[in-house]
């Protein structure tokens, strides 16, 4: 079975300039924070938004400069979110293009759905996103659309 067979297309992307209280915004009646893709008007895959880069935000520092300069002597421990202050103007002037992780994971939509599984195994990942040959976003995949079609294929479900 193909990836393009099980993922689920009806997904919600942003653009680089979208805002954080945008962002927040066509979320806010979800259960759970998904991954949210991050495309151009081609619908070319830049990068995503998950639920690190909105506790990126609470941080003072980002992390990842302190991982390369070895000479920092900044902690790395983490902000408690509640204890910050932020400034309610934030969700105006923070855009995707300051938080997008750019590190994605993707699979090809004509993958087997066990390339799939392997390719979440070794990233850690429960979701990740399918593209084209053109790595244009076509869907994503999650672990649960795969345990499904497990259980389907085996006549569980």
């Amino acid at each position: 079975m193909q990836v393009k067979d099980i993922m689920q297309t009806q997904i919600i992307s942003v653009q680089l300039g979208t805002t954080l209280s945008q962002l927040l915004n066509i979320f806010k009646d979800f259960h759970s924070f998904p991954i949210v893709p991050v495309t151009n008007k081609e619908q070319t895959l830049l990068g995503i938004v998950q639920m690190r880069s909105l506790f990126d935000i609470f941080q003072p520092y980002h992390h990842n400069i302190l991982m390369h300069n070895p000479l920092s002597m900044l902690s790395q421990e983490t902000t408690d979110i509640f204890d910050i202050d932020i400034d309610e103007n934030i969700g105006f002037l923070i855009i995707i293009a300051d938080i997008i992780d750019k590190k994605v994971v993707s699979i090809q939509e004509d993958k087997d759905i066990k390339q799939a599984y392997d390719l979440m195994q070794l990233h850690k990942r429960d979701t990740i996103t399918v593209i084209d040959q053109e790595h244009h976003l076509k869907g994503i995949i999650s672990s649960f659309d795969i345990v499904m079609s497990v259980f389907k294929e085996k006549g569980i479900f």
